[in-house]
């Protein structure tokens, strides 16, 4: 909640001071002056006082007019004065009875973006102020760093901001610029539209739901944001498991493949982590951890086998020797057969790629040609007059046997098309990963030639040795083995971390997925539904008070889209809901501005809300509107605020006449002429 209690304007000439102070109390606030007197100026000293004028357009100038920033003059007749120093102050409250008094300068003082602010009650009991705190506004961090004035005016209010979307893609809190059109309309813009107008500026999508949701506490935006976050975290968790795997994927191929790891995180791995690391060896495909097992035992006879002589191994090492050179002809062959293998896919798959592309082209001109004749073009029957749909070139038939069969119209060629794209990409996509077998193939094949050549080389130095050396054979081969083994091992050990991180990011992705399911579609609620089903009855309510003629107020009812009001009219039968747009007419567009806003206003004695309890109204007189609807709108106004609400309204009307409409009703604060005057002979600027 916000309660404006005073408001205090001061202009500083070379002679003299000129000021308004301007007491607001809870319910009904009348500021009743002749036109061009100054109301708009307080009114809109509020939004600036408040660091809102961004709410009334991009630009950054000071919404105020020259008596605040250039010249003023206490009579029509009298000549300007130049004003060398002007600020606002305004004193506020909120719900919990904290009071805080804001100053912020206009000319000839400190920066226009620092706004000073005091605790206490100094302005409506002249009390010394108390502790002082400073923030900055219309810059950078504002709405969200701990010294920006609308992060502190957010919490003064009890609002947590919610963070909403934009147009480009990224997120933003639901600035207060954007809210305040819904509690202040002023006299320039303001009147033009039933909702805001909201700024645009921010590229906030939806703004004009996203505030009304916020205002009105509708748990379908909680649960927008609660579905928002946990699809959000989803999809970084789903981003994650891509790069680990991939990570994964480039260590494994290194030495083989990687086998039953999906793409995207399951529960099922969440529960039962297993990752299958497959190496080609000796001809075959086998478990990593299987071919560490069989290397390692074959390590283990070596070691536990006796140092022989050349001449006692040389038999065995010229047995392994034959054996050897039959292996390594056989490897090359596989090797060779291995790269006729996978120049033939390659062929293959640029041919299925071709494919693809070219059946993408195909369905893209004639989803263009069915676009083109839903538009009513005579490109869709183009195929009768022997012209391709697609190609346009000409298509002649003379060569071609007449028969009665018709071809496929473009609906059916679209979905025809769509279903080859389907097969050739699942083609593809199988064609890629024989591609990614094949050269695992070729590096595990390549592997063990290379292994089975530096054994050869090593062999036939070792015959060349004197009989009598120890043979070194069994030792090389033991080095051998132990750096393949270290090299498969590294792999294991990265697999594993990964495992268990794998794991940990599917854990989460399943609790994320498990918290989104019972979240219910972007609809209203029950409890959403009762609110705006109360606002539509205050609306109408409302209109039948004010004179309403356009419609019959029984006919308004809000969008439960954007929640704006809308006209039920019968067409062929049925009730359909329409906009009102220029169907109303301009007073009545007037008529049902006050109802909407005082209608939210009602909302906070029978619901939980987020509307701070304030609505102002500059000039609510607007279109030449009668007397008698003027005056029971603010009767209503009355009634709407009678429960803590406070509602401000500026009027040029007659005190006399505003005084019996009302009687004691209200907190009516009149001026004769111009409302800023000279407060003494002379005065000298302090210094807030």
């Amino acid at each position: 909640m916000i309660r404006l209690r005073h408001l205090r304007l001061r202009s500083f000439t070379a002679t003299r001071a000129f000021g308004a102070d301007i007491p607001f109390e809870a319910g009904l606030n009348i500021l009743q002056a002749p036109n061009t007197s100054g109301k708009s100026t307080c009114l809109q000293s509020i939004i600036y006082a408040l660091g809102l004028e961004r709410a009334l357009g991009p630009q950054l100038s000071i919404p105020l007019p020259y008596a605040m920033r250039e010249q003023i003059h206490e009579f029509k007749e009298e000549p300007y004065e130049l004003v060398l120093q002007s600020y606002v102050e305004l004193e506020i409250g909120n719900a919990d009875g904290d009071v805080v008094v804001l100053h912020r300068d206009v000319v000839g003082g400190k920066n226009t973006k620092l706004i000073q602010t005091w605790k206490g009650p100094s302005l409506t009991t002249g009390l010394p102020r108390g502790e002082q705190r400073d923030y900055f506004v219309l810059d950078g961090g504002s709405a969200t760093n701990e010294s920006g004035f609308h992060a502190y005016l957010a919490a003064f209010l009890g609002w947590e901001l919610p963070i909403v979307a934009r147009y480009d893609g990224t997120e933003c809190p639901l600035y207060l610029e954007t809210i305040f059109p819904m509690l202040f309309v002023e006299q320039k813009r303001g009147w033009s539209s039933i909702q805001g107008p909201f700024p645009t500026f921010f590229r906030i999508q939806d703004v004009a739901r996203r505030v009304m949701e916020f205002l009105l506490d509708l748990e379908t935006a909680h649960n927008r944001r609660k579905r928002a976050e946990l699809r959000l975290a989803a999809s970084e968790l789903v981003g994650r498991w891509i790069d680990r795997r991939k990570l994964l994927e480039e260590s494994a191929s290194r030495v083989g493949r990687l086998r039953g790891l999906s793409t995207q995180p399951t529960a099922e791995f969440a529960a039962a982590p297993v990752i299958d690391l497959q190496l080609y060896y000796q001809g075959e495909w086998l478990r990593l951890g299987d071919v560490v097992e069989t290397v390692s035992a074959r390590i283990a006879e070596l070691e536990a086998s006796q140092l022989r002589s050349v001449e006692e191994a040389s038999p065995d090492m010229q047995a392994r020797v034959t054996e050897l050179r039959g292996k390594i002809d056989a490897l090359s062959a596989v090797l060779e057969a291995v790269r006729d293998e996978y120049s033939s896919e390659t062929q293959d798959n640029r041919a299925l790629e071709d494919r693809v592309r070219s059946l993408e082209i195909d369905l893209k001109r004639n989803q263009d040609a069915q676009k083109l004749q839903r538009l009513g073009s005579d490109l869709g029957r183009a195929a009768s007059e022997h012209v391709c749909p697609t190609c346009h070139q000409s298509v002649s038939n003379e060569l071609l046997p007449t028969v009665d069969s018709v071809g496929m119209a473009l609906d059916e060629n679209v979905a025809f098309v769509k279903s080859q794209l389907e097969l050739y990409q699942s083609a593809l996509s199988n064609s890629q990963e024989r591609l990614q077998e094949i050269a695992a193939r070729y590096r595990g094949s390549e592997r063990d030639l290379q292994d089975k050549q530096q054994e050869l080389r090593a062999l036939r130095q070792e015959l060349t040795r004197p009989s009598a050396s120890p043979s070194r054979a069994a030792i090389e081969e033991i080095v051998r083995l132990q750096a393949f083994v270290e090299r498969l091992k590294s792999v294991e050990d990265l697999s594993l971390s990964l495992t268990d991180e794998l794991r940990e990011i599917a854990a989460e992705w399943a609790a994320a997925t498990n918290s989104l399911r019972p979240l219910p579609t972007d609809e209203l609620t029950i409890g959403d539904k009762r609110k705006l089903d109360h606002l539509e009855t205050a609306i109408r309510r409302h209109l039948e008070r004010y004179g309403f003629r356009s419609f019959q107020p029984g006919e308004i009812s809000l969008s439960r889209d954007h929640f704006r009001p809308l006209v039920l009219r019968t067409e062929k039968g049925e009730l359909v809901e329409k906009e009102i747009n220029f169907e109303v007419s301009a007073s009545d567009a007037i008529r049902l501005k006050w109802a909407y806003y005082l209608s939210c206003l009602e909302l906070i004695g029978a619901f939980s809300v987020n509307h701070p309890g304030l609505a102002v109204f500059d000039e609510p007189g607007q279109q030449e509107i009668e007397a008698a609807s003027l005056f029971e709108f603010l009767r209503s106004a009355t009634r709407s605020s009678s429960q803590g609400q406070q509602v401000i309204v500026s009027t040029s009307e007659t005190l006399s006449a505003v005084s019996d409409a009302l009687g004691s009703s209200s907190n009516i604060v009149s001026f004769p002429g111009f409302i800023l005057q000279p407060l003494e002979a002379t005065m000298v600027p302090e210094a807030p």
